[in-house]
């Protein structure tokens, strides 16, 4: 085990980061592929539907 593995907040605390960081990524991987309905999409969340 490593040094810095053994203190267990500081463990989780990356983990938890690292978990994050990869959701960010797919979903900036989501956006990039089809940037047209990405920003419908927020655009509906932030105003709602526009009847």
């Amino acid at each position: 085990m490593k040094a810095g593995d053994a203190n267990l907040e500081g463990y989780v605390t990356n983990k938890a980061l690292d978990a994050l960081f990869l959701m960010v990524a797919e979903e900036e991987k989501a956006i990039r592929a089809n940037p047209v309905a990405a920003g419908s999409a927020v655009l509906k969340k932030v105003f709602g539907s526009l009847k």
